[in-house]
């Protein structure tokens, strides 16, 4: 029910009622139903994995996965259930070769699925109900070395493949067209551990190429990036331990420019974010830490849900935390 109030004191603290519509219209006219409906998910999973040696310097995985998804809802207001089952098989194999006790290269391929509800269970309705299962394939070759005990760099390579990505039909509200496919390929490599007794360090870089593949719209075209993905990203964290009772830290994040949609009109541009903290050890089981992000105040925009609604980042933040053990 409306409810008038004065400019000059707009905060209401009575009570409020909500009254359930069957039907309901919002501000440009479109009648909609209120969600009432009872849900339940049967997830049965069963898998089966197996590493052989074929020498102390080869070794073989293999494996697969058998999920089966059955949703069912039943909408109050009509009376109506509607069920969705899906049967999924992920296969999966990997190689390793070792010609170090600290250096050792693998391959891995893989498939998964997802549900097209996913954690959306309030979605299955007619237009979700028809939508198949999105699919990954993924191939990755890498590499690790113990580069000193207690450091460890690792690198890969890989390429992933998405289809059945749900994307609106325009000529059919509430129903989605399953022509959306994604490729993502990209290297990545880490550096993490401890470089002196005192040093701990960890350095990452990713490239990350994410484009569209099947024209889905006039805008979304094969070859547009796909929203929020930037092409490079780079984090440089390091810690040090000045003496038993104090530690200090810095890091520096950079994101380049990525776009707000996958229509690839709305440029998010890159950004530098510099990071700091100061550690202090105060018995055996408590000790105190000051964190500071965003040290320079760096104005930026972190994320977007489209071309018309951009998030900025955080302004400089402090948090100190105490924390115990015991």
């Amino acid at each position: 029910n409306a409810l008038t109030v004065s400019a000059f004191n707009p905060t209401y603290f009575g009570p409020v009622d909500f009254i359930h519509h069957p039907t309901a219209t919002n501000n440009d006219g479109v009648t909609s139903a209120d969600s009432n409906s009872k849900y339940n998910a049967d997830i049965q999973s069963a898998y089966v994995r197996d590493t052989i040696d074929v020498t102390p310097w080869l070794q073989l995985i293999g494996g697969v996965r058998f999920d089966r998804f059955d949703l069912s809802a039943l909408d109050q207001n009509t009376n109506t259930n509607r069920e969705r089952i899906d049967n999924m098989v992920s296969p999966q194999g990997a190689i390793i070769l070792k010609p170090r006790q600290n250096l050792s290269f693998y391959g891995v391929y893989s498939q998964s699925y997802l549900p097209a509800s996913g954690d959306q269970f309030s979605q299955l309705n007619n237009g979700t109900l028809i939508i198949q299962p999105q699919g990954f394939e993924n191939m990755e070759i890498g590499a690790k070395w113990n580069i000193l005990p207690h450091l460890l760099y690792s690198a890969a390579v890989y390429q992933l493949d998405r289809t059945n990505v749900p994307l609106a039909d325009p000529n059919n509200p509430g129903f989605f067209i399953l022509s959306g496919k994604n490729r993502i390929r990209g290297f990545e490599n880490e550096l993490t551990g401890y470089i002196t007794d005192a040093w701990q360090a960890k350095f990452g870089y990713a490239y990350t190429d994410a484009r569209v593949t099947s024209a889905t719209s006039a805008t979304i075209l094969p070859g547009n990036r796909i929203q929020l993905v930037p092409l490079h990203q780079f984090a440089l964290w390091n810690k040090y331990q000045i003496d038993p009772l104090w530690a200090a830290a810095v890091g520096v994040i950079y994101f380049s420019s990525s776009f707000a949609a996958s229509d690839d009109l709305v440029r998010l541009p890159g950004f530098v974010r510099v990071d700091a903290a100061v550690y202090r050890k105060i018995d055996e089981n408590w000790r105190v830490q000051l964190n500071v992000e965003n040290v320079f105040d760096k104005g930026y925009w972190a994320s977007a849900d489209g071309n018309n609604n951009l998030s900025p980042g955080q302004p400089r933040t402090f948090r100190v935390l105490a924390i115990a053990k015991f």
